[in-house]
């Protein structure tokens, strides 16, 4: 039984780092960071007893090009895997396309399946607490700051590198605010376009019962015939 971590408020901040106990031994295990997203280092897609007591179902792994030999799609019965390759030096490119891209699979898995995923990289330290970092963003509206401190509460060697990926979450963190408000001003709109059409039909509805209600005046009577 996996102990899940509450997940954090909408918009919280400041989240302050508190990490009950942590060993190095740790590192090679994977931590639960919000329910059904487990974070760790990609060795663990071999290790069954793992994967069986956490009931993973799905294994996002994050990998550059020198990595693909390596981290691999395992074949495992119950387990699907989708591996991310990204650039080597994400210094120098945009890595906010594959931002969005891994939000829409872990959404998908996470929020609408409710599988259990385990997001990975060669050592689940850099890339993949990046992603889930860049997750918690789009997802509970956190500043790159709070969420990298959010997953490092339960992993605490989560380290997004300075020099690359935590660059690319500060980046990150005006699109994810812009996209929340184009979401609340769609809504807004189809709401209110709800409204009007509702009051357009209640319109209608009065109309129509009116004019079966309103009485008829009498046709004027012919002359007759002298």
């Amino acid at each position: 039984m996996v102990a899940w971590p509450d997940a954090p408020e909408m918009g919280q901040s400041p989240i302050r780092l508190c990490v009950p106990s942590w060993t190095y031994e740790d590192r090679y295990n994977g931590q639960p960071i919000v329910r059904h997203l487990l974070l760790g280092p990609y060795h663990l897609v071999r290790n069954s007893e793992y994967l069986a007591s956490h009931g993973v179902e799905h294994v996002l792994c994050i990998r550059d090009p020198s990595e693909q030999r390596f981290l691999r799609e395992l074949e495992i019965p119950g387990i699907r895997f989708t591996l991310m390759d990204v650039p080597a030096d994400v210094s120098k490119v945009s890595i906010i396309p594959h931002f969005v891209q891994a939000n829409r699979t872990l959404a998908e898995l996470v929020e609408q399946q409710g599988r259990t995923v385990l997001v990975c990289c060669s050592d689940g330290v850099d890339k993949s607490s990046a992603f889930v970092a860049a997750y918690l963003m789009h997802t509970y509206a956190l500043k790159a700051a709070d969420a990298i401190t959010f997953v490092q509460n339960s992993r605490y060697c989560a380290t997004p590198s300075a020099n690359g990926y935590r660059i690319k979450l500060l980046e990150y963190e005006p699109i994810c605010a812009a996209q929340r408000g184009a979401n609340a001003g769609a809504q807004k709109n189809s709401r209110k376009r709800i409204d009007n059409d509702a009051q357009d039909d209640t319109g209608e509805a009065d109309g129509g019962a009116a004019s079966a209600h309103r009485p008829v005046a009498p046709l004027p009577s012919s002359k007759r015939a002298r």
